[in-house]
C-alpha cells in the first residue's frame, strides 16, 4: 500500500505542476489584453426562484454598473418564485435596463434552472450572454472586464467569485480556498481545450457557440448542469476559452448560513459524476482512491509508523498543492486565502470523499 501511495502522488503531483501550467499560461493571456476602443452590446440574464431578500442587493449592484447603458441589457427570469419576488420586481421601475419574464409555466423537456435560463437566452438581443446568480453582487467594472476579455477570437469567458455568508463577512472561509481549488482547474481546462468544470454565477459565452452546441438539448432534463455541462457539449464548437483573474471581475455571492442549502448543493453537484465523460470519471476515480490512500498515510505518520516513502510522498504531496493553491490565489489577487491551507488539507478530502459517495445516490432538489 505504501508503494501504491508513493506512485499515486507522483502522478497526483505531476497533475498539479500540468494544472499550475495551465493556470498560469491562461492567466498571462489576459493580463496581456489591453482596452478595447469599442464596447460590445452586452445581455445580462439572471435566474431567480425565491431570491427576495438578495434581490435588492443584486439590483443595486447593476445598477451601479460603469458602461455605457445602450450598449447592455438585464434580463432576470422570476423562475416560479412564491416569495413575493414577483410582487417587489413589479415596482422596480426605477431601472431602465431590466426587463423582468415572470415564468411560471412548463417547458418541457426543460426543468429548473435551464428551462429559466431559456426564457432569458431566447429574448436576449445581443451576441455575449453573461450570467450571475440572484444571490450575487456584482462590481461596477464587471462589463467592462468582460468587454476587454471577450476579443473576437475568445467565445467563452470564466472569472472567480467570492463566497460570503453576509455582505459584510470577511473572506477566511475554507469554502473561498476550495472554489479558488476549482476555479484553477476549470481555468486550466479551458487553456488545455478540456472541460474539467465550469461555474454559473461568473460565465459568459456568445450566443453562436450555443446555439451550434445545441444549447440545453439532452440536458435539459437535468436539474443541473447549466455551467459545466453546457461547457462539455460546447467544448467541440469553442474557438478559445479565456479566464479573467482580475478583481475587478469578481462577483461576490451571498449564500447565508443554512447549512442544509449548502449541503444540498454540493450533493447536487457531486450528482453529475455519472453524467460525465470517461475521462473525467477515471480522473474522479483516481483522486478519490488517493484521498483514501492519503489518510491511511497520515494516520501512520501520526502514529509513528510510517517509513521514509510515505513520509517523503506526503511532503511531495503538499509542496506541489502549494505551489498549486498559492500561484492562483496570488493570481486572482486572494493570497491571504492561503492561511487556510493546513485546515484544508484535512478537510478537503474528506469532504471529496462524502460527497462523492453521496452524490452518486442522488435525491436532492433544486431551489
Amino acid at each position: 500500500m505504501n508503494l501504491l501511495f508513493t506512485v499515486f502522488t507522483a502522478l497526483y503531483s505531476l497533475f498539479m505542476l500540468w494544472l499550475d501550467r495551465g493556470v498560469q499560461a491562461i492567466g498571462k493571456e489576459s493580463k496581456s489584453k489591453v482596452i478595447p476602443d469599442k464596447h460590445q452590446p452586452i445581455s445580462i440574464i439572471i435566474a431567480a426562484r425565491n431570491e427576495l431578500s438578495n434581490l435588492p442587493r443584486l439590483l443595486k449592484s447593476l445598477n451601479e454598473l460603469c458602461y455605457p447603458q445602450e450598449c447592455y441589457e438585464i434580463i432576470l427570469i422570476n423562475d416560479h418564485s412564491d416569495d413575493g419576488s414577483r410582487a417587489y420586481l413589479d415596482t422596480q421601475t426605477i431601472f431602465p435596463k431590466l426587463k423582468v419574464i415572470h415564468f411560471y409555466h412548463d417547458t418541457p423537456p426543460l426543468v429548473g434552472k435551464k428551462a429559466a435560463l431559456q426564457q432569458g437566452i431566447d429574448m436576449a438581443a445581443n451576441d455575449i450572454f453573461a450570467f450571475t446568480d440572484a444571490d450575487c453582487i456584482v462590481p461596477p467594472t464587471w462589463l467592462s472586464e468582460i468587454n476587454r476579455s471577450m476579443t473576437e477570437d475568445v467565445d467563452y469567458l470564466l472569472a472567480y467569485s467570492l463566497m460570503k455568508y453576509k455582505p459584510e463577512s470577511g473572506i477566511f472561509r475554507l469554502k473561498n480556498f476550495e472554489r479558488s481549488v476549482y476555479y484553477a482547474l476549470a481555468a486550466a481546462g479551458l487553456y488545455y481545450h478540456i472541460p474539467f468544470t465550469s461555474s454559473a454565477c461568473n460565465m459568459v459565452y456568445r450566443k453562436r457557440l450555443f446555439n451550434e452546441s445545441g444549447g440545453f438539448d439532452g440536458i435539459g432534463h437535468l436539474l443541473s448542469g447549466d455551467d459545466d455541462l453546457l461547457l462539455m457539449k460546447m467544448m467541440p464548437q469553442l474557438n478559445r476559452g479565456a479566464y479573467n483573474p482580475s478583481v475587478q471581475m469578481q462577483v461576490c455571492s451571498i449564500d447565508g448560513t443554512d447549512v442544509k442549502k449548502h449541503h444540498n448543493t454540493n450533493i447536487r453537484r457531486a450528482s453529475k459524476f455519472l453524467l460525465h465523460p470517461w475521462w473525467l470519471k477515471g480522473l474522479s476515480a483516481f483522486v478519490f482512491v488517493y484521498f483514501c490512500l492519503f489518510y491511511r498515510s497520515l494516520w501512520q505518520l501520526l502514529m509513528g509508523k510510517a517509513t521514509a516513502l510515505p513520509s517523503l510522498s506526503l511532503g511531495l504531496k503538499t509542496a506541489t498543492e502549494l505551489i498549486f493553491s498559492l500561484r492562483h490565489l496570488k493570481l486572482i489577487g486572494r493570497i491571504k486565502l492561503g492561511v487556510l491551507y493546513p485546515l484544508q488539507i484535512l478537510v478537503f478530502p474528506a469532504q471529496f470523499i462524502y460527497y462523492a459517495l453521496r452524490g452518486t445516490l442522488g435525491r436532492y432538489r433544486w431551489k
